[in-house]
């Protein structure tokens, strides 16, 4: 049975070619089945429903797709009796509505359905390869995907750690720059590490005598500012310390003013020996 089904397969020509492929895969069991369905499709008195010039009348529909067009065309031609090659033709091509594929047919136009429906098929298949080629492109693969969120939790890292660092960076009031404590000794300071900032995006109007480059100056230096408080820490630099200053200077002038005798003291000193000389004198009268 399956060598008489695919001899009886290449013997088929024309519109009969046309009718053998639109059948669905498998809806064929047998020998006698597709026996059956041709004749039941090509027997004498089966009735022409339709008139050959009606085939002008199969057109694409709204919201149709050419796809389903070709197909519902190959059904409904069938029952068109009569109409030549050439009608079969130009009907699909007054029919569709497809800008490109009109295009195409009419710059070479088919002298067979069979060419005809070969160049559709080509066409449609080249619209849907295109189609996925733009949407691979839209949608990044997922090596890129991945790449993109490797990138995105760098950046959230790198500004966590900003906020962090910004928290921390609360630095101790001194009475003198970062400029002037790194002028007193250099010696003193740990080498910077690099700059991370692009040199072609730095402001080339400030200098860093810390880092010895272009990009920020050296009081605004996070990094000089960092060693300073860790000195202030380990006990290095508190003389240099406002509040210590402030309060020092205080001392002083109390400690100063600790050798002069108060006001208070003063009147009652006075007051005593006031007392003192009216006793003195009641004696002597």
């Amino acid at each position: 049975m399956p060598t008489w089904c695919h001899m009886f397969n290449s013997t088929l020509t024309g519109n009969a070619r046309v009718w053998f492929d639109d059948f669905l895969k498998e809806s064929i069991d047998s020998y006698d089945d597709l026996r059956k369905a041709f004749l039941e499709n090509y027997l004498q008195q089966k009735k022409c429903i339709k008139d050959p010039v009606e085939i002008h009348n199969i057109k694409q529909r709204d919201g149709e797709s050419t796809e389903e067009f070709v197909r519902r065309y190959k059904l409904e031609s069938r029952d068109v009796k009569g109409a030549p090659e050439c009608m079969k033709i130009s009907g699909f091509m007054h029919g569709i509505t497809n800008p490109e594929l009109i295009k195409r047919l009419n710059n070479n136009i088919p002298r067979s359905m069979d060419e005809m429906i070969r160049v559709t098929t080509t066409f449609l298949r080249g619209e849907v390869a295109a189609s996925n080629r733009k949407r691979k492109k839209s949608f990044p693969s997922w090596k890129q995907q991945k790449a993109g969120q490797k990138q995105n939790f760098k950046k959230e890292s790198f500004r966590s750690q900003q906020r962090t660092e910004q928290k921390q960076d609360r630095f101790t009031l001194l009475i003198k720059t970062p400029k002037e404590i790194l002028a007193l000794d250099k010696g003193k300071f740990k080498p910077p590490p690099p700059m991370t900032t692009l040199v072609e995006k730095r402001n080339a109007s400030k200098f860093c005598e810390f880092h010895v480059e272009v990009g920020h100056t050296t009081d605004e230096c996070m990094h000089l500012k960092r060693q300073i408080e860790d000195m202030l820490k380990a006990g290095k630099l508190s003389h240099l310390i406002k509040e210590l200053k402030q309060n020092s200077g205080k001392d002083q002038t109390k400690a100063t003013k600790k050798g002069e005798t108060p006001a208070k003291d003063k009147s009652l000193a006075i007051l005593i020996v006031q007392s003192w000389q009216r006793i003195a004198r009641q004696r002597i009268t």
